[in-house]
């Protein structure tokens, strides 16, 4: 490692290492809802979505897409914001009325950057981290006008419970909670694929980052892409959580409750892109690690690799501070270009 790269390396571990305690400082003052027996309940949950996970994934009706153009690109391109009513309806009856009750999160949004409104062409989905969505943010976050430039349109797709669809009161999304996280996650591929009937594009590309990564690679498990690309990704939620919870008051406690690691990975063993099997070949997928990562350090994205038997590129920053991330970008559009996406340069 050169010592530039082992600087950026460096400097991108030191921030990711300031957020991470900054978070943990906001989650230690939250107060535990008290919950009777919380392992008992953890075995309800994973019994009920070992028998009826996969209705999480049910196949949806395309979306009713409600357009507003918001800009012009070149070559008589627009920016056009879309909005559709998400009809995913949790499968645990348990917390159906609750889960429904966000309002905001019932009305699933992107914002789509398109060449010619009437051809579609080969597109581009794009997936925000935790905490993120915003259009204006992802705009400069991913290499959106970039990517339009090379012949795609691009889609940023916003999360559930983020941005737009969330609120002052809305829930953490995904947290430890596997109910909550199972059903958000259900709700996500249900509007991806409801999102994709209506833009009907030749061939479909998808790639996100950290939480984005993670639903990029589920996605690739219930249905198949011509390129699926987990940046920054997290691989195993459960194993995320026990891990950043060493010594803290959260995991101490559940310890306390007789609640194991293993039993959370079984409580969310149904979207976990590692328990599932992949709907692309390796030559479909490429995955993408910050080696100073310390939020999703990058054994994340090793482990993802191996389990869909894809290329691994890495870039010397962290998972905040991306430092020569350009070189993970010149490597996605390397592979566009290998898998038919776009035309060679």
């Amino acid at each position: 490692m050169t010592r530039r790269r082992s600087l950026a390396t460096g400097v991108g571990g030191l921030v990711d290492a300031a957020i991470l305690g900054a978070m943990r400082l906001r989650f230690d003052r939250k107060v535990p809802v008290p919950v009777e027996d919380r392992r008992a309940a953890l075995h309800e949950v994973i019994a009920f979505y070992r028998q009826h996970g996969e209705a999480l994934f049910c196949e949806p009706r395309a979306a009713a897409v409600q357009r507003e153009k918001r800009g012009k690109l070149p070559d008589g391109g627009a920016i056009v914001d879309l909005a559709w009513p998400s009809t995913y309806e949790p499968a645990l009856p348990a917390i159906r009325a609750h889960y429904l009750g966000y309002e905001a999160n019932r009305r699933a949004c992107a914002r789509l950057f398109v060449h010619d409104p009437a051809r579609p062409r080969n597109t581009i989905v794009l997936v925000h981290g935790y905490r993120g969505g915003s259009f204006f943010v992802e705009e400069r976050a991913f290499p959106v006008r970039w990517l339009y430039k090379l012949g795609l349109d691009v889609v940023l797709f916003t999360l559930p419970f983020h941005a737009l669809r969330g609120s002052a009161g809305t829930p953490p999304w995904p947290s430890a909670n596997p109910a909550r996280s199972n059903e958000g996650f259900g709700q996500a591929i249900h509007d991806l694929r409801a999102l994709v009937k209506t833009l009907q594009p030749p061939k479909l590309a998808m790639a996100g980052m950290s939480l984005g990564g993670y639903t990029t690679a589920l996605y690739a498990t219930v249905e198949p892409l011509a390129l699926a690309c987990p940046m920054i990704p997290v691989a195993s939620f459960p194993d995320l959580y026990w891990h950043h919870g060493d010594g803290r008051p959260e995991r101490l406690r559940a310890e306390r409750e007789g609640i194991t690691l293993e039993m959370m990975k079984d409580a969310m063993a149904i979207h976990t892109p590692l328990l599932r099997a992949p709907r692309i070949g390796g030559e479909a997928a490429l995955v993408v690690a910050a080696e100073g990562d310390r939020i999703a350090p990058a054994e994340h994205a090793e482990r993802l690799a191996a389990h869909f038997g894809c290329e691994l590129v890495r870039f010397a920053g962290g998972h905040v501070l991306q430092l020569g991330r350009g070189d993970a970008f010149r490597a996605l559009g390397r592979k566009l270009a290998g898998v038919g996406l776009i035309e060679r340069r």
